[in-house]
């Protein structure tokens, strides 16, 4: 096996591959890379069993063949080589690395053991705008658990209806949602590890994404890469049972101004501490109150609201995390009683986003 390219590609790929590769693996083969040259193109192959990731890269081939290499040691070595053309050789595991005056001599494992990729025969179930693709996941994965007694929770619902798919993210104490419209004329209902849309949106462009389900498997498409994940094979929770239908007070606000707010209440918590913040809802403002230990807070915020007056409470933390996932300078505000969620939406965006955060019942 022998073939050269240049550095700065094979190490922009190399990154790519390694998104696949876990650091508590206890599998030696598994820490490596599967390099395979063939038909004028490098292609790259990862996996920890969970996650996959196949990148394809055009290259001189001058030998073809696999070897698989051990991803920090290879990462290392190319980042390190001059901005050149790299040409690497292969004899049985001997590896032999070499750019201008730079040499390297390698070991590398034999590729037929490494794990091979699902077979993809279904089509295309749907195509996305990888802007919208980053959006849905940075706006819903923060709410996910990260308690694996509650195995669904720990990944976002990925679901397709035939006029929009979304995009659903809980822990028990809030979710966070996202739709789109978009006829897709399939349905498709799947869990996805957090992690794999973690890495996806590291190694998407601003193109377009293609996702196909099989058995088991979400396959992300993307331009010279595909990433392969697992499913989560639980079952979901009926989350259309927790937005609002009707409501009685609905509050419309600054989203800045209660961010700040919020922001200077969690000051007044160290450590793990969780910290509680009250808001009234009263005539024409909100009060923000919080005390600990260490002192209290009480600001106003004047807003727009109709409705009843209200009292309630909240973890200051997760009310911080929903409002900071919208880019909108307004926000809406629905409520009904101490004891219901609230749902947040952004003003100009109501169909399309939601936030939801429990309430923290008050002592009397």
């Amino acid at each position: 096996m022998k073939f050269k390219i240049l550095k700065s590609e094979l190490d922009k790929h190399i990154s790519i591959a390694q998104k696949a590769i876990s650091n508590k693996s206890s599998i030696q083969l598994l820490e490596g890379i599967m390099f395979t040259v063939k038909d004028g193109q490098l292609i790259l192959s990862s996996t920890d069993l969970e996650l996959s990731i196949e990148t394809r890269v055009d290259c001189e081939v001058i030998d073809e063949g696999s070897i698989v290499i051990n991803s920090n040691m290879i990462g290392n070595l190319v980042r390190k080589m001059p901005q050149d053309m790299i040409t690497i050789t292969v004899d049985g595991v001997n590896i032999n690395i070499k750019s201008q005056n730079s040499v390297f001599d390698i070991t590398g494992q034999e590729a037929d053991e490494y794990p091979q990729n699902p077979d993809i025969q279904e089509k295309t179930l749907l195509t996305m705008e990888n802007q919208d693709l980053k959006d849905a996941i940075k706006e819903t994965i923060f709410a996910t658990s990260n308690d694996e007694t509650r195995l669904a929770f720990t990944g976002v619902l990925f679901e397709i209806k035939n006029d929009y798919v979304r995009f659903v993210g809980l822990d028990g104490y809030r979710m966070a949602m996202k739709t789109f419209e978009i006829n897709s004329g399939v349905e498709s209902t799947s869990i996805v590890p957090k992690r794999a849309f973690n890495e996806l949106i590291k190694i998407i462009d601003d193109t377009t994404t293609d996702i196909i389900v099989i058995p088991g498997h979400i396959v992300f498409i993307n331009g010279s890469t595909k990433m392969y994940s697992r499913l989560i094979d639980k079952n979901y929770i009926d989350y259309n049972r927790i937005i609002i239908k009707q409501h009685k007070t609905a509050v419309k606000l600054n989203r800045n101004d209660f961010i700040n707010s919020l922001e200077r209440a969690l000051l007044l918590t160290t450590g793990n501490n969780a910290s509680l913040t009250k808001l009234t809802f009263e005539d024409d403002m909100i009060s923000i109150n919080s005390n600990s230990e260490f002192g209290k807070l009480d600001e106003k915020i004047y807003v727009e609201k109709e409705g009843d007056d209200l009292v309630i409470a909240f973890n200051t933390r997760y009310m911080l995390d929903g409002l900071k996932a919208i880019e909108d300078d307004e926000v809406v505000l629905y409520l009904n009683s101490q004891l219901e969620p609230m749902n947040v939406f952004p003003v100009n965006d109501s169909n399309q986003y939601i936030y939801i955060v429990l309430p923290v019942r008050l002592s009397k």
